[in-house]
């Protein structure tokens, strides 16, 4: 089985976000968002797609003004440079993806003397954060699985991007935003701080399992992610909301027979199936379920593990394998 904990010296390369991250504009949206929007918050490149013309332009000229006046009088975030040494020293690749305009990027890049790599991606690229392509295009463009990759950000968009991706995230530089730091899956006051965990190989409790740790504690997990269940049973809602819950306790894998298939009968008893499962295999159901939400949880073809019909609830099935009990050995 697989480690239930993140260890930052496994990392294999590294999304940066860009302000607040690396440079440090203080961009202030607050009177574009009093003049277009009496001065709601609402996601300004999203809400601009949406504008008919001239306003749209306005609009987007508007915020890159902003971003060009924060770019040229931006200053390096402590901590940055140190860290990228490190990765670079360490042979990491690692890139850059923004909301901010190409432009600013390079303006802002030149006002803290910062040699910006060849991936870097603003908001021309094909997609933008929130949208998690935006992240695992830029995972793709260094080389690294997805899975591999840490993002590393200082607000909503690149933790909401990361989570929905699947993917590894930390928060930087502000930890007092509570949205935020309940997206992440570790929080750092600085990028010093940052680096220090990735010099001492730091072992970071995912954000899936962070609930399950705080009322348990670190051995229950490792216990739980040493166990198999076998999925013996119908895919009912009961079936899956057991998996779900044996997931969020940390469960380490599940084994479906290897040539099972979605019957037509599962399909009828579950009605938030798709109708584009039936006759999938029973595997690639599963990951399609549990792969984003849950990483670590193995699911794979075979027999392993106890069988589902003989588990009452995710919490009798923990406190058995705490007590030291055979009931949930391989």
């Amino acid at each position: 089985m697989s480690s239930p904990y993140i260890h930052l010296d496994q990392i294999r390369g590294v999304v940066f976000d860009w302000d607040g991250v690396i440079a440090e504009s203080r961009l202030d949206f607050a009177p574009i968002r009093e003049k277009y929007f009496g001065g709601r918050r609402v996601p300004l490149l999203e809400t601009a797609a949406e504008m008919r013309e001239p306003l749209r332009t306005e609009l987007m000229n508007a915020i890159r003004d902003e971003e060009m006046r924060g770019a040229a009088r931006s200053a390096a975030v402590a901590g940055a440079f140190d860290l990228v040494s490190l990765l670079d020293g360490r042979r990491i690749p690692w890139c850059v993806v923004s909301r901010n305009c190409r432009e600013s990027i390079e303006r802002a890049a030149q006002s803290i003397g910062f040699r910006l790599p060849p991936q870097t991606f603003g908001r021309e690229a094909r997609h933008v954060k929130p949208d998690p392509r935006a992240l695992t295009d830029a995972a793709a463009s260094i080389g690294v699985p997805a899975s591999q990759c840490l993002v590393v950000g200082d607000y909503l968009y690149e933790l909401l991007a990361a989570r929905r991706a699947g993917m590894r995230c930390v928060l930087v530089n502000n930890c007092s935003d509570p949205e935020c730091a309940a997206l992440a899956d570790a929080t750092f006051a600085t990028m010093y701080a940052l680096a220090r965990g990735l010099v001492e190989a730091q072992a970071l409790v995912p954000w899936e399992y962070r609930r399950f740790v705080r009322d348990n504690g670190r051995r229950a997990l490792e216990r739980m992610h040493g166990q198999s269940v076998h999925v013996d049973v119908f895919l009912s809602p009961r079936c899956l909301s057991l998996l779900g819950d044996l997931a969020a306790a940390g469960l380490g894998e599940i084994t479906v027979n290897a040539g099972r298939t979605v019957s037509p009968a599962e399909l009828e008893g579950h009605p938030l199936l798709s109708p584009l499962w039936l006759g999938m295999p029973v595997v690639q159901a599963l990951i399609s379920i549990f792969a984003v939400h849950y990483p670590l949880l193995h699911v794979a073809a075979g027999q392993a593990g106890r069988p589902l019909s003989s588990v009452v609830s995710a919490q009798n099935f923990a406190a058995e394998i705490s007590r030291g009990s055979s009931a949930g050995s391989p």
